[in-house]
């Protein structure tokens, strides 16, 4: 048996500070795993089912964008009919919904004898199962066969109850677009296809480059003479962070004040941002998007350094593929 590693699949902090209640983490049940077991293919038929994905479209594609607990939500179609929420995450290397909706869907699933998943996040990892939508359709677009990770642990919270539990990952449009849009203030996502991205005229505009590591993006960032590499993820409810390495690095170790309250749902597990040390500190400068922040406030968090929607909400967010550079518009 192979086991594939995907990068940081996350679930960002979503319990507010007021609420107590504890986040559920458990495996799926196991007439849910039973009904999985039932839809296996072999790697031999996985394989050639990866061979018809479809064309692409010749013009961009346009959808709706909710955003909920400040994460971009986004409708997609699953088979040949009804809608599903998902989160447009750009912190996920690979699309991936729950086991109970590939049950549903009644999706093709890789034989786990042959080949499995671990997919990782900020607090533990999980192994899962790899499935096949067919088809994917996003707006105008659909996309035959495209392989997703079935997660076999949920995280749920009452409080979040309608929060969509699959997610859209940076693999769909970083394979196939020349661009990606998330428009916050116009609530929209964009999927570009064929021509450069031009921004729109009168736009004030800042753009960076970015690079794709394990398929998920990083822009550089600076402050008090430090630089490190931070995840571009739409799937972290906060704005910029940091880890502990990072913060030693700016002697700001130990430093901060605590956040309280928060409930990390992840991969892997859930932990309470006191177990995990959480703590927000200011930056004297904060260089970011070719633009300098004076007191920036960041906060110290598990996993690796990322910017989050609660920074990227003021904006039109664009990655640029063809150029491999990320603009911000406003």
């Amino acid at each position: 048996m192979r086991l594939l590693s995907a990068l940081s699949l996350l679930f960002s902090p979503l319990l507010l500070t007021q609420c107590v209640e504890k986040a559920d983490h458990r495996p799926v049940s196991a007439g849910t795993l039973a009904k999985l077991d039932t839809q296996v293919v072999s790697k031999a038929q996985f394989m050639e089912m990866l061979k018809h994905h479809g064309p692409r479209p010749t013009a961009p594609v346009t959808v709706p964008m909710d955003i909920l607990a400040r994460l971009p939500i986004v409708d997609v179609q699953i088979g040949p009919k009804g809608k599903v929420p998902m989160m447009l995450d750009t912190g996920a290397s690979r699309t991936m919904i729950q086991a109970s909706l590939a049950v549903k869907k009644k999706l093709p699933i890789l034989n786990p004898t042959e080949m499995t998943v671990e997919m990782k996040g900020v607090v533990g990892s999980e192994q899962g199962r790899i499935g096949l939508l067919d088809p994917l359709t996003v707006g105008t677009w659909s996309v035959h066969d495209y392989p997703c990770f079935v997660r076999t642990y949920q995280s749920q919270m009452l409080y979040l109850a309608d929060f969509p539990e699959s997610l859209l990952g940076f693999d769909l449009a970083h394979e196939n677009c020349t661009y990606l849009t998330l428009d916050y203030p116009r609530n929209r996502a964009v999927f570009g296809f064929g021509q450069n991205y031009t921004a729109r005229p009168g736009a004030r505009t800042s753009k960076t480059p970015f690079i794709v590591k394990k398929g998920v993006p990083f822009i550089t960032v600076k402050s008090g003479g430090v630089s490190w590499e931070a995840l571009v993820d739409s799937g972290s409810f906060n704005g910029i962070e940091i880890n502990e390495e990072i913060a030693a690095r700016l002697k700001l170790q130990n430093q901060g004040q605590k956040i309280e309250g928060l409930y990390l749902l992840s991969i892997g597990g859930t932990v309470t941002s006191s177990e995990a040390n959480m703590r927000t500190v200011k930056l004297k400068d904060l260089n970011v998007f070719s633009g300098t922040y004076r007191d920036a406030e960041v906060d110290i968090s598990p996993g690796i350094p990322r910017i989050g929607s609660f920074f990227l909400k003021d904006y039109r967010v664009t990655f640029d593929f063809k150029r491999k550079l990320l603009w911000l518009e406003w």
